[in-house]
């Protein structure tokens, strides 16, 4: 089986009771009994700098105040057709579609605030933990959940030299295809260029010749014009 670093290959420490070791590129779950060592690559990746990281976060903040203003200006809106609607009972269809679009801009404002969340189980949770009271040492009885959130993802966190390296070598094969291409169109053109016929030569070279001659316009006196 063939493992990749996710969470199988982290399970798999675990069920074998085995620690991971870390080299430089590669992650390595020692040899048991029963097992043979797994090896996997590790990705090709470098930790942002603080300097980098606080551009993306300026830049989500400067989207994330620019769509608190476009929910604010919608929220005005739906004001005003709600209370349209109350005062003639007409417009209805207007309030829905006012309520489905501010709702489309919260969850983009959600997702802009926490990018990153998940759910997770909270066992042996008991009335104490919740009431912070020491009299009630029962347990809740029933599953319970706790939404945790990241402003940073784990993977904005780091750099993917490999993709980098990737993306600029196929940005450099779409250059020499362009190139290509253009040059292939121009040798195509020059191929399909008609020669000239005889008659077409001779209409030319008088043409030519025309555009070449010019004569100066006579005064009445018979000199040129301009003449002292």
């Amino acid at each position: 089986m063939a493992y990749q670093l996710d969470a199988k290959f982290f399970r798999k420490a675990k069920r074998v009771n085995r620690a991971i070791e870390i080299t430089e590129t590669q992650a390595v779950i020692p040899a048991v009994k029963d097992s043979p060592e797994i090896r996997v690559s590790l990705p090709n990746r470098r930790p942002k700098t603080m300097e980098e990281r606080k551009e993306v976060l300026d830049a989500r903040y400067e989207e994330l105040a620019a769509l608190e203003e476009e929910v604010e200006v919608e929220r005005r809106k739906l004001m005003d057709l709600t209370k349209v609607f109350r005062e003639t009972t007409t417009g209805g269809a207007e309030v829905v579609v006012q309520n489905m679009k501010i709702t489309t801009l919260m969850g983009r404002r959600r997702d802009l605030r926490y990018s990153e969340s998940w759910i997770e189980d909270v066992p042996g949770l008991t009335l104490v933990d919740v009431f912070a009271s020491k009299r009630d040492t029962r347990s809740i009885g029933a599953e319970v959940y706790q939404v945790k959130t990241r402003v940073e993802p784990i993977e904005s966190l780091y750099v993917d030299l490999g993709g980098l390296a990737a993306a600029a070598n196929v940005s450099a094969e779409e250059e020499e295809d362009s190139a290509a291409a253009a040059a292939a169109t121009v040798v195509e053109e020059k191929k399909t260029v008609k020669p000239l016929t005889a008659e077409e030569r001779v209409k030319g070279a008088i043409i030519g010749s025309a555009k070449k001659a010019f004569k100066l316009k006579s005064s009445g006196a018979g000199g040129p014009v301009g003449a002292p």
